[in-house]
């Protein structure tokens, strides 16, 4: 490889790593929590399971119980059943029977308890472990927080590329220099090189099944395609489990049972469990039940199975056996069972468990390396203050993860029964705290402290879970052990492995490993940041002057950039006010319902603030250069630019054929960008 392509791949490797570095880290470590979210909230309940076998449940009581609360008449009903777990959520869709006296036209989502038939609702319900399952996905940014973690899996899987390209001859070496004595950098460098690489398989697979979830809307993009956009035709060949039949009439036969159904359909074949069932159109002439189920993996990797009962007539109208491959339906099982490890049983979500936190670490190790090798004598006090600022933002960030969730686990066992919308509770709780703890090491600014911190109070909250566990419920280890009540006994056993690893960490990390950090050799003196600021900006600016005369003849003056910027910047909104124009030789009205040939006041308003503004700013430019004059700029210009992203999104998503316009208002967004730089630089 020549020198530049390494160069290339390197930078790549590193910008690519350092941009997705904090949204990784959270991923992978609520991930890791997620693997057990159903054990989770066993514990938190404190209720051991039964573990009664799926088909010895009684449905037809289920069904009777919800028909009577909710009316269940021409519904589609999904019950889902968990696995770790005596409860199973049920899906009730609207209403489909229009001539019906009342009709429902809401869905409802809630959980049953088999045993006690109780419902609760999806906020009575939710617990930690559900919590730091959506945080995973970052489901807590609504609409765009799952894309969001889609592209963050999408860049990992190129950073995962780049760096085997950058760090392949370095590999094997790594294994056998590596020396906790060396410098910190050094340190670092060996420990993210050799953990990434033991890593690597896991982190790859996490990397293509995370951007398949994720991005899942574009995954499907050639598909509805090949569908010729039928996309009811494409989601009844991927899911037919969840197609949905159209409503004829009530039926006046009895309701058959659906006990028999399940019973029968897991007699069917070895091994098979029924996992879901739905009831189409519920009392209706053409009610259908579907029943899903697969082979114990241990049987079969991927053994997806189902049925389509007529339960008047007994009649099969579709099957799929569980031995038989269907890419489509198949392929998403099998992104599934790798993604969230629900094969091989507890040991294979322990093994993702640690991989996960080895992953952690390789994402902590890049971060710090990146630290240490930008604080270097020869860079300027700006560029040292600002990557110092940036470490201890995602250190702040990644590290009190560890305090914070340990601290979860006891708020959420302390407070069980207390809270009717959990949701909220555990939300308000979770990133307050998580808000503090960021903000105290933030402005702490020592990444030594907030590490050792951090761990320290880690351990001890996590030593505190299973002792709070033994002491409200009586579910010590040894007695959740010998009950065999295995969910709750693996959540405290996890906690006092990760306890005693981070207290293991925290007794190695001494404090002369301060010196080897390049902070320790070219410390930051944050008291008299402002000081030392001015002065280096007063040598820039005289550095800048004495090289003025022998800049190049192409070279565009700052303040005349500015001018052309505004002026480029009035004219497109000129262009755009007019741009209507071009759809008169399409045959398309420019009239506005209501028009009377008299544009109103605000409009003119309108206009005056965006072209007269721009014009004006730009011709005020040429005279003044008060500071008042440079900060009222900026804000303007930003106000300009926030405007005209929000006109460029709009437009994206409402007039995506408008090609024309789309693009002119790209480059006026370029043109605010380039403007609000320039006036920024200039106020400097």
């Amino acid at each position: 490889m020549t020198k530049r392509n390494y160069n290339v791949f390197f930078n790549t490797h590193t910008v690519s790593g350092i941009v997705i570095s904090v949204a990784l880290y959270i991923i992978f470590f609520a991930g890791a929590f997620a693997l057990f979210k159903d054990e989770i909230k066993v514990w938190e309940d404190a209720t051991p399971i039964s573990h009664i076998e799926k088909q010895h449940i009684d449905f037809d009581g289920i069904l009777q119980k919800l028909n009577e609360d909710y009316d269940l008449r021409s519904r589609d009903v999904q019950l889902r059943f968990g696995v770790e777990s005596d409860e199973i959520s049920v899906f009730m869709s609207a209403q489909k029977d229009t001539l019906a006296e009342t009709v429902d036209d809401h869905s409802t989502f809630l959980y049953l308890d088999t045993k006690t038939l109780e419902t609760k609702s999806y906020e009575e319900q939710y617990s930690l472990g559900e919590f730091l399952y959506r945080l995973h996905f970052f489901q807590q940014i609504p609409i765009i927080g799952i894309y969001l973690a889609g592209f963050v899996a999408l860049f990992f899987l190129f950073a995962i590329v780049t760096g085997i390209i950058v760090h392949w001859k370095k590999i094997i070496p790594n294994f056998y220099h590596f020396n906790p004595k060396s410098t910190l950098k050094r340190v670092w460098t060996d420990s993210h090189t050799a953990l990434g690489v033991i890593g690597l398989p896991y982190q790859f697979m996490f990397a293509v099944t995370g951007a398949y979830f994720g991005l899942s809307i574009l995954v499907l993009l050639p598909a509805n395609f090949l569908y010729g956009g039928d996309q009811d035709k494409l989601i009844a060949d991927m899911r037919p489990d969840v197609k949905s039949y159209e409503w004829i009439a009530p039926s006046n036969e009895k309701m058959p049972c659906l006990n028999t159904y399940v019973i029968e359909n897991t007699k069917k074949w070895d091994n098979y469990t029924v996992t879901r069932a739905f009831i189409k159109n519920y009392g209706g002439t053409n009610m259908k039940y579907v029943l899903l189920g697969e082979l114990h993996a241990k049987e079969r990797f991927i053994g997806l199975g189902r049925i389509i009962y007529n339960p008047y007539t007994s009649e099969i109208e579709d099957i799929k056996k569980p031995g038989e491959f269907n890419y489509l339906e198949d392929s998403q099982r099998l992104m599934g069972r790798l993604h969230f490890a629900n094969y091989g049983g507890v040991s294979m979500k322990i093994s993702y468990f640690i991989l996960a936190f080895i992953t952690c670490f390789v994402i902590l190790t890049g971060v710090l390396i990146w630290i240490e090798a930008r604080n270097k004598k020869s860079m300027t006090f700006r560029q040292r203050l600002h990557t110092a600022k940036v470490g201890h933002i995602y250190l702040a960030i990644c590290l009190t993860m560890f305090p914070v969730t340990a601290l979860s686990f006891l708020f959420v066992k302390f407070t069980n029964g207390y809270f009717v919308d959990k949701q909220t509770a555990i939300y308000t709780f979770f990133f307050i705290v998580w808000l503090a703890f960021i903000l105290f090491f933030r402005y702490k600014r020592n990444n030594y402290v907030t590490n050792r911190t951090n761990l320290l109070l880690g351990s001890i909250f996590g030593f505190l879970i299973p002792i709070t566990n033994g002491i409200l419920h009586n579910n010590w280890i040894w007695n959740t052990y010998k009950n065999h009540q295995i969910e709750i006994f693996t959540i405290d056993i996890l906690w006092i492995f990760l306890s005693i690893i981070g207290l293991l960490v925290y007794i190695k990390i001494k404090p002369n490993i301060q010196e080897k950090s390049a902070f320790t050799k070219y410390p930051i003196d944050y008291r008299n940041r402002k000081k030392l600021l001015a002065e280096e900006a007063k040598k820039l600016n005289k550095n800048l002057l004495e090289t003025e005369n022998i800049e190049d003849k192409n070279h565009i003056p700052m303040r005349t950039k500015i001018v052309i910027l505004w002026i480029l910047l009035g004219i497109g909104w000129i262009i755009h006010h007019m741009y209507g124009l071009f759809n008169i030789y399409y045959n398309e009205t420019l009239v506005m319902e209501g028009a009377t040939g008299e544009a109103p006041f605000f409009h003119h308003i309108y206009r005056i603030l965006f072209e007269g503004l721009c014009l004006f700013f730009g011709l005020l430019t040429i005279e003044v250069s008060k500071k008042w004059f440079k900060i009222t700029s900026l804000i303007w210009a930003s106000i300009a630019g926030l405007y005209n992203v929000y006109h460029f999104v709009t437009a994206l998503i409402f007039e995506g054929g408008n090609i024309s316009e789309i693009f002119m208002l790209l480059l006026m967004v370029i043109t605010s960008i380039f403007l609000i730089k320039n006036l920024n630089n200039w106020r400097k």
